[in-house]
């Protein structure tokens, strides 16, 4: 099955925007990348006294998991099944916990 997405992984910066490269690479040489734009911007919504807005950075970092979770997901259908499991297969479950992991945050 050929994926109509960008393949990832997918990046994301200090201002909540996901990127198809990693910012540090993108700002190595003191500018961006000519014609490079986001993937995508995540913002917080609404402003006001008392309103929080949209969990932006916990927004952008789910998006940016997106290729990730695709592709653990799809270890786990594409399994050989037989007489195992594919939780019970320490490469496909830490490839599953990562992806999980970096849409929480925690990469």
């Amino acid at each position: 099955m050929n994926s109509k997405f960008t393949p990832g992984p997918w990046f994301v910066d200090e201002n909540n925007d996901i990127w198809r490269r990693d910012p540090k690479e993108l700002y190595e040489n003191g500018g961006g990348v000519a014609g490079d734009k986001p993937l995508a911007c995540c913002y917080k919504g609404w402003y006001g006294e008392g309103l929080i807005g949209y969990p932006a950075a916990a927004n952008a970092q789910l998006i940016s998991a997106a290729p990730d979770l695709f592709e653990a997901l799809k270890i786990i259908l594409e399994y050989p099944y037989g007489d195992a499991s594919p939780l019970e297969d320490p490469p496909v479950m830490e490839r599953a916990r990562a992806a999980i992991a970096k849409a929480e945050g925690e990469q």
